[in-house]
């Protein structure tokens, strides 16, 4: 970046600076909002790596200098986002799990949550996949965590308590084999972590192996599903 484009950044960090301070708290929220509300159309639309600031401010309608006031960096604002989609999952899951007779059928629920979340929120979907490619948040520094990810490990939080407390319930209602699940938390990182890798396996686009095999990738997820629950149903 050119010594000038550094300077005026800093000039327009100033005077966004100034006008942030004098705003209150729902006025500041409604901005970041609105930040993030452009930065999802621009990623979606353009793809992260082709987003830069300046098309991230022109869509909404704010200078550049003043995107820097609310966010780090283009990859704290995609952390933002990150956040929403979280929040979004959490409460499909929520959802699901509300009315669940047992833990088992909580767990296989979660499942559930997790491929509608898929079909219906697929670009959340995919923005919270790239957030494993970002810069590590650095879980043991608080003071040096930006507000986005902050919300983003928040949300984070919330998901796995929620899937941890469902297995939980399975091992207390003896609906779940516990000569095998034992630990809440390790269980449900496995369910999480096997379901979004298998939805990744077949989100590939272009010619791929389900389309030589022709296989469908709806009914194969729901099998894959099925078999997650199996494995850990009582024997």
């Amino acid at each position: 970046m050119l010594i000038k484009d550094r300077m005026s950044i800093y000039v327009e960090l100033k005077k966004g600076l100034t006008r942030v301070r004098s705003r209150n708290p729902d006025e500041k929220l409604e901005r970041r909002e609105a930040i993030l509300d452009a930065a999802e159309e621009a990623f979606i639309q353009q793809r992260f790596d082709k987003t830069s600031m300046n098309s991230i401010a022109q869509s909404a309608g704010f200078s550049r200098g003043l995107l820097y006031v609310y966010f780090h960096d283009k990859e704290d604002i995609h952390i933002g986002l990150c956040a929403r989609a979280g929040d979004l999952l959490h409460q499909r899951m929520a959802q699901y799990t509300e009315k669940c007779a047992t833990g088992f059928i909580a767990m296989a629920a979660l499942g559930e949550a997790y491929l509608d979340f898929y079909y219906h929120e697929r670009d959340y979907f995919r923005i919270l996949t790239l957030a494993s490619g970002l810069a590590n948040i650095k879980h043991n520094a608080e003071k040096e965590i930006t507000p986005s990810q902050q919300a983003f490990i928040a949300a984070e939080k919330r998901i796995m308590t929620l899937m941890a407390s469902c297995v939980q319930r399975g091992i207390d209602d003896h609906s779940v084999d516990t000569n095998v699940i034992t630990d809440p938390m390790k269980t449900a990182m496995y369910m999480r972590g096997s379901l979004h890798g298998l939805i990744m396996l077949q989100d590939a686009g272009g010619s791929s192996l389900f389309d030589i095999e022709g296989i469908d990738r709806q009914a194969w997820l729901a099998q894959c599903k099925t078999l997650i629950s199996r494995a850990m149903a009582p024997k």
